[in-house]
């Protein structure tokens, strides 16, 4: 039976780390500062900090304020530097810099393009601004603009040109995207994020042989990597080691319990498996605690379905059904249900109604003709098979209930040919049917005067 169909273009795999921060400020107040700070260039414009300097008190108060990240109160500091500086980009940068740090991202980016304006060349403040319009979820674009004038003044450098894949990725082109990842891998082999980022690009690119393997890489980079673990599993399924996939699964979920979209994703690939017994024992962990979903309760009860286990594949569907009414696929395994439990009147509403929703699909209109014949019901069982074969050849079995409804409303003709059709077809595939039908249709040609069959 069909299991349920994934759905990985819905795929949320956890970040290696937070968002990347910004730029370190003034590299004259943190002799840390990292290697994209301010260029020295800008240093040298930076007015020097000296006990006659009217602003140094405001300069050395700001500073105080930036390292303790105290930047709500740094903000008025800076405001007073720059109107005592109208030309200098750094106190502008910084105030970017303090703005983003309160999550104010329409003045963080106002005030890095005005450091710009200042400074064009000015590395930290594009690289900032690119980060500030790509938290701002509103303009991809325009960040990766500003990240690719940051990779240029700042060559040699990976950071810029990974994030610059993260803005085309995030305007929608991702084989741009994934050439900047590989280029920053280039620069940065080690480096977590940006090679999360490639394997991430390409399994959504549909490329699961390079994204496999490079899940694996970081895999030998950071051994107890969840998110490398649950991507690698991803992208197994995507090509079908479904075996190796479950047992990646188990090792994530043991390390993330807590997430229900990989337990459900692990619970359909050991239905793919057959393995329904621990199947329903995943659904079980992923149930616990609150009333399941409607997807769970739909493949808890195709196993139920499979196992041949009526009642409780129904009441699965039931609950189901509550949730998702128009869904066709859980009204036509209720119509197999109902069928299992010989309630045909209620079989046959499930499977119109299947029909109903979805009219192409022909599987369900093979069942009606099972449902009808069970039924007693032969003119109706003739009439369905007549549409069903006006979508399609007729298959043997189609022809074998033909033959028993004709032959059970005593259209002899009819029932010696289809017989005769069935055995034809089968070539000994169902080999009950076809002592049935050899049986019957010596029988009929002996009534209809033409002999025996040979």
């Amino acid at each position: 039976m069909k299991t349920i169909r994934r759905n990985l273009t819905t795929l949320v795999l956890i970040a290696l780390f937070a968002p990347p921060r910004v730029l370190a400020l003034s590299p004259q107040t943190s002799p840390a500062a990292p290697a994209n700070s301010p260029s020295s260039q800008t240093k040298a414009q930076q007015a020097p900090v000296s006990g006659t300097d009217p602003l140094a008190p405001l300069l050395a108060q700001a500073q105080g304020a930036l390292d303790r990240k105290d930047f709500a109160a740094a903000i008025p500091l800076l405001e007073k530097i720059a109107s005592a500086k109208p030309d200098d980009a750094l106190p502008r940068f910084e105030l970017g810099f303090a703005y983003s740090g309160l999550g104010k991202n329409p003045q963080a980016i106002a005030e890095y393009r005005q450091a710009i304006s200042l400074d064009p060349k000015l590395a930290p403040a594009h690289l900032n601004l690119g980060i500030a319009l790509l938290h701002s979820d509103s303009d991809p674009a325009a960040a990766a603009e500003s990240f690719r004038r940051a990779a240029e003044l700042l060559p040699g450098e990976g950071r810029p040109i990974y994030l610059l894949g993260e803005a085309l990725e995030g305007s929608g082109k991702r084989s741009e995207a994934i050439e900047q990842y590989r280029a920053a891998a280039v620069l940065m082999p080690k480096d977590d994020a940006i090679l999360f980022a490639l394997a991430r690009a390409l399994l959504a690119d549909g490329k699961s042989a390079d994204a496999e393997s490079g899940f694996r890489q970081l895999l030998a980079l950071q051994p107890d990597s969840a998110p490398a673990r649950l991507g690698l599993a991803e992208s197994l399924l995507r090509r079908q080691k479904t075996a190796e996939a479950v047992d990646l699964f188990g090792d994530y979920l043991q390390k993330v319990p807590d997430d229900r979209h990989a337990r459900f994703e692990r619970a359909v690939a050991l239905q793919d498996l057959n393995r329904f017994d621990e199947c329903l024992e995943e659904l079980d962990r992923l149930d616990q605690g609150q009333a399941p979903a409607a997807e769970s309760l739909k493949l808890r009860g195709s196993i139920y379905l499979q196992q041949k286990k009526w009642p409780e594949a129904g009441a699965s569907f039931e609950k189901a059904l509550s949730a998702s009414p128009d869904d066709a696929q859980l009204h036509f395994w209720m119509g197999q249900t109902k069928m299992g439990l010989h309630d045909y009147a209620a079989a046959e509403n499930e499977l119109r109604r299947s029909l109903a929703l979805a009219p192409a699909n022909s599987d369900a209109l093979r069942q009606l003709v099972g449902v009808y014949y069970l039924a007693g019901q032969y003119e109706a069982t003739l009439s369905t098979l007549d549409l069903l074969a006006q979508r399609e050849t007729p298959a043997p079995l189609d022809w074998f209930f033909r033959a028993l409804s004709c032959d059970k409303l005593g259209r002899k003709p009819e029932a010696a040919a289809a017989y005769q059709k069935f055995l034809e077809l089968d070539r000994g595939q169902r080999p009950d049917q076809e002592f049935q039908a050899q049986a019957r249709l010596k029988l009929l040609l002996r009534e209809l005067g033409r002999g025996s069959r040979k």
